[in-house]
């Protein structure tokens, strides 16, 4: 089996979204989809948003295609989406994704440790990461506003 290295667990989070710092340290998650995953490496020079989302989490299920939107429209300009999943119900969550054609990265948070790591206290939270994979801000749960911000987010990113 095959693990991603994820060197950005967040250490505190603040008031303000961007007034977080990373730690870069190992945590490893299962890859679900595809199989292979992504490596460390391959993160930098990159815009990375890390979602930890649960099948059972009516919101995320709503901002996972949007994600997946945003993916195929910016995946060759530099945008990498990474979706933890969190669910304790296997089942759930395999027949949730039965259903879904999503083409970014899919990991399991096994052991929790990445939900620890990144202080995620509700579901959905979205990081999102420049370039030099730097903390730029984060979004818990998910409404009509967050797709066209989080858009705009991407575009300055990649520039």
């Amino acid at each position: 089996m095959f693990f991603i290295s994820l060197f950005f667990p967040v250490a505190a989070l603040a008031a303000t979204p961007t007034n977080f710092d990373v730690d870069f340290k190992k945590i490893s998650a299962a890859p679900l989809s595809p199989a292979q995953g992504i490596s460390f490496e391959k993160l930098r020079g990159k815009v990375v948003l890390v979602d930890f989302w649960a099948s059972w989490c009516t919101p995320c299920k709503e901002a996972l295609p949007h994600y997946n939107r945003l993916y195929k429209a910016y995946k060759d300009k530099g945008l990498v989406v990474i979706a933890v999943n969190e669910d304790d119900d296997l089942k759930e969550r395999d027949a949730f994704l039965k259903g879904q054609k999503f083409d970014f990265y899919i990991y399991q948070d096994q052991d929790r440790k990445m939900l620890g790591e990144f202080k995620v206290q509700a579901l959905p939270t979205l990081y999102v990461f420049d370039k030099n994979l730097k903390p730029v801000t984060f979004y818990r749960g998910f409404g009509p506003d967050k797709p066209a911000l989080l858009e705009k987010t991407i575009q300055d990113l990649l520039k």
